[in-house]
């Protein structure tokens, strides 16, 4: 049999009928019972619900999910549902946990998350399975993410795979909430480590360019940003939106700041970014994960052709990172920005990831951030990025 997926999705307002609706399309598709079943849920999604109807329905089953901005199969992309990928094989070795802790102990958090790990490498190790991969997702709200994956990576294997997101709850910046196989929680993280003969296979892109000039970070402290160029941080997204004609509110400044994310150069090239979620009274801003003191970063802005390019490339990436292999499934992990800039033409995105994989399932969703540690990367933590992740058959 080896690997195969299968997709579904369901729009019903009652949770437990659209997880036991999408389950039977899903399952419908699939030649044997799932070993892992991963769902992408909307905000006003009750996870305890979600989590309780999806063991019930597939017991032998490792379950992960998440809240999110937008969550997409290849069928297009939705808002509030509940979407499904189920895996079936004889081949992977799977399991998980939850964690809870991710504003308070990071470090606390990625222990517990790993704590499967020792066990599942010796029976991997026993039957062959080498190759070790994880997908991680975590409070889109707690700044932690980035210490999060460095703490979960340093408990388990350097080389391996990690891969995955930050719950996100539609740009309302109030509740993103996980769950695993133990549960749900508004304050943690889960994370399920895969064994097979093959790793993951893993592709990114971002395709967003400087809209700013270069500043400097003069005080930050984790995930809090305090000072730019020796001014309150927020001083600079009202600048940016003035020379705009924009003028930010309270109501429309926490979308303006997703859609405008901050960008942090490596010498003179544009390594990665950061997602700002909130503003503070003091005209601090608040990041999904930590920004050192000293770092040049600008305000990045988003050229849609440019980003479903990347969008394209990454999905390429990872294509070609299984070299011989066929995918069985591909998930994606894609910032809530490029869905904000983007809007109606997100299809676009997802078409391109449909043509390096035609006919094969996708499930993604709209995330606070990416995870992708691989192929040699110091970095894991990203914003602003197209995470393509393809599951060998």
């Amino acid at each position: 049999m080896s690997t195969a997926t299968s997709t579904s999705f369901s729009t019903l307002s009652d949770t437990g009928n659209a997880v036991r609706s999408a389950w039977a399309s899903a399952r419908a598709q699939l030649p044997a019972a799932p070993v892992l079943v991963v769902a992408f849920a909307g905000p006003d999604r009750d996870l305890d619900v979600v989590h309780r109807e999806l063991t019930a329905l597939a017991p032998g089953a490792t379950v992960l999910g998440c809240h999110t901005a937008g969550e997409f199969t290849e069928r297009g992309l939705e808002h509030g549902s509940v979407a499904l990928m189920l895996v079936s094989s004889d081949e992977l070795l799977v399991g998980g946990a939850l964690g809870t802790g991710a504003r308070t102990d990071a470090a606390a958090l990625a222990a517990t998350l790993a704590q499967p790990w020792k066990a599942l490498l010796a029976e991997a190790t026993r039957r062959g399975l080498s190759a070790a991969s994880s997908i991680l997702l975590v409070d889109g709200l707690a700044g932690s993410g980035d210490r999060v994956v460095k703490a979960y990576q340093a408990n388990t294997r350097v080389v391996q795979q990690i891969v995955g997101g930050a719950a996100g709850d539609e740009g309302r910046f109030v509740s993103t909430g996980v769950f695993g196989p133990q549960g749900a929680t508004a304050d943690g993280a889960a994370a399920v480590q895969v064994f097979g003969r093959k790793p993951l296979a893993v592709g990114t892109g971002h395709g967003l360019a400087p809209a700013s000039r270069r500043m400097r970070v003069t005080k930050a402290r984790d995930s809090t940003l305090y000072e730019l160029d020796g001014r309150p941080a927020f001083e600079a997204w009202r600048e940016h939106a003035e020379s705009r004609g924009v003028t930010l509110t309270e109501a429309n400044r926490g979308r303006y700041l997703i859609t405008n994310e901050l960008g942090v150069f490596f010498l003179d090239s544009l390594h990665h970014a950061r997602a700002p979620v909130g503003v503070n009274e003091d005209g601090s801003v608040k990041l999904v994960a930590d920004l050192a003191e000293g770092a040049s970063v600008c305000i990045l802005d988003g050229d849609p052709d440019a980003m479903v390019a990347a969008c394209g490339a990454a999905a390429r990436e990872a294509r070609q990172a299984l070299g011989a292999s066929a995918a069985a499934g591909v998930l994606v992990f894609d910032c809530v920005c490029r869905g904000m800039i983007l809007g109606d033409d997100f299809a676009r995105e997802i078409d391109a990831v449909r043509a390096e994989f035609p006919s094969v399932p996708v499930l993604g969703f709209l995330t606070y951030g990416e995870i992708a540690r691989s192929g040699g990367r110091l970095d894991g933590w990203h914003n602003t990025t197209s995470v393509v992740v393809a599951i060998p058959a």
